[in-house]
């Protein structure tokens, strides 16, 4: 039983209005969503899984955040790795209030024309130093509500997302080829330091849960974020930790509301500074859903497993090398998939990412990425990704780092398309870690394409033949861009 004796905030409205916040975004995101039709580079696109990247910018988070008050860490952020620049002690608004962010912001020119960013048809990321065509913010406040005598308390979280295009007013709405939002991707409320239960929480709301994520290419691939509720990090016994959510929709965007039953372990370690974790994702059928030729389909169920090792203390960094696998709607992967897709589609991934602070100077991160789609009716593909991107700090406030991606797409019965993306940039930056922000960068970047990629581009992408760069198949970027998280 909770004690009744406690401290309150000042301004004992502060409940009442966090409760809200939660409550309305709740009701906001059952309100029916229009669909948003888009044209598929190929046929094969319409059965692929349906996975939330940056480049999808209304569903999609950058990497750094979010670091809630009383929220149990995962390893999903560069911030955990080393000490966040500046001192998060400014940030501290009150005894009782944090504020957290992202934010970037550029601008750049392409062959005269603004900012061209390249991505292959079929991959579901871009490399993206030098490769971000948006500006995209998001400004967080966590609020501590109540402190009990037995030390557990009580918090809310509100998170609102800012998202417009590099080459427009920063309106931040879709209107004259703007592609701009706003949307509170985060509201929920949360017990922390429960006694009896450890470093559990118990959590309401919409949430970034758990993520899991490369930040060179911003692929969060391992992300279990929606609106749901749950109990994290509970104590098992032998140092391992059980945690289970049950989520209603992954995104504001998402059309139809799915449940989804995520349980995850932790706490497994099988050899010095390495640790094993698994993740169970489970998708029951439900009532039917409208297909692309707008015809009613039977909703299928689905699961994913995911099996990911961790080993800390490398070279100043990590490594994580993780093996998905997923049927039916579990194509996801973590997310919610296709709810259309039966037994038939499956999904295999296997993804290593070594980030390394070698000297106080040399940092970065490599990754490497193997995926296969099996769809009906010649809907496979195979999709492998190669990258790295290192940095080496001349002083302390001055560094030069690249960016080097290599993407092929395979699909069945069709030629291999490839995509090949290099970026350099002088970078001002407030210390010598390869995590430190804010930074401002100067950067050019070339890419080159073949002509199965060019042929698979959708109509005014820059690697088509109706894109700006013409019949050519290469392209190049000069800019400047700033980034910063706190």
């Amino acid at each position: 039983m909770i004690n009744s004796s406690r401290k309150r905030v000042p301004g004992v409205r502060r409940f009442a209005v966090a409760i809200s916040m939660t409550t309305c975004s709740t009701v906001l995101h059952a309100a029916p969503v229009a669909t948003v039709a888009t044209a598929p580079a190929d046929s094969a696109a319409l059965s692929r899984p349906l996975v939330m990247t940056l480049a999808d910018a209304g569903n999609a988070e950058p990497a750094g955040m979010s670091q809630s008050t009383g929220v149990v860490q995962t390893d999903t952020s560069p911030t955990g790795t080393v000490t966040p620049t500046p001192s998060s002690a400014w940030n501290q608004l009150t005894p009782w209030t944090v504020f957290h962010g992202y934010f970037r912001a550029g601008v750049g020119a392409s062959d005269g024309h603004s900012q061209a960013c390249y991505q292959l048809a079929g991959a579901l990321i871009k490399y993206r130093l030098g490769n971000e065509c948006q500006v995209y913010g998001e400004l967080e406040i966590d609020q501590t509500l109540y402190k009990f005598s037995n030390g557990m308390q009580l918090s809310a979280v509100g998170m609102a997302s800012l998202v417009n295009s590099l080459d427009r007013v920063p309106t931040f709405h879709t209107s004259n080829g703007n592609q701009g939002n706003i949307r509170l991707p985060q509201s929920y409320v949360q017990l922390t330091d429960i006694p009896g239960l450890d470093a559990a929480r118990i959590w309401f709301g919409r949430i970034y849960y758990r993520r899991h994520d490369v930040y060179a290419n911003d692929f969060f691939y391992w992300n279990p974020t929606g609106l749901g509720a749950g109990i994290e990090n509970v104590s098992i016994g032998g140092g391992l930790k059980l945690s289970y959510g049950l989520f209603r929709k992954d995104t504001v965007n998402a059309q139809y509301y799915a449940t989804r039953h995520d349980l995850q372990l932790s706490g497994v370690h099988p050899n010095r500074d390495g640790e094993l974790q698994f993740g169970l994702s489970y998708i029951p059928a439900r009532a039917p859903v409208s297909g692309s030729n707008g015809l009613m389909q039977d909703a299928h169920s689905g699961w994913s497993i995911t099996m990911q090792h961790v080993q800390s203390n490398l070279l100043g960094g990590k490594n994580k090398l993780a093996f998905q696998y997923g049927t039916g709607p579990g194509t996801g992967l973590s997310y919610t998939g296709t709810l259309s897709n039966d037994h038939r589609y499956k999904s295999l991934r296997v993804l290593d990412a070594f980030d390394w602070q070698a000297t106080r100077d040399f940092g970065g991160q490599v990754v490497g990425i193997y995926q296969r789609d099996i769809a009906p009716s010649g809907g496979s593909q195979t999709w492998v990704s190669m990258g790295v991107r290192p940095a080496y700090a001349f002083t302390q406030h001055i560094k030069l780092q690249g960016d080097f991606g290599h993407d092929l797409v395979t699909p069945s019965g069709g030629p291999t398309r490839k995509l090949l993306k290099a970026s350099v940039a002088l970078t001002l930056a407030m210390d010598r870690s390869f995590w430190s922000r804010p930074e401002l960068r100067v950067f050019y970047t070339y890419a080159h394409w073949n002509q199965a990629a060019q042929a698979a581009a959708a109509p005014g992408d820059p690697l088509s033949t109706t894109g700006i760069f013409g019949t050519s198949r290469t392209g190049s970027t000069v800019g400047t861009q700033m980034e910063w998280w706190w």
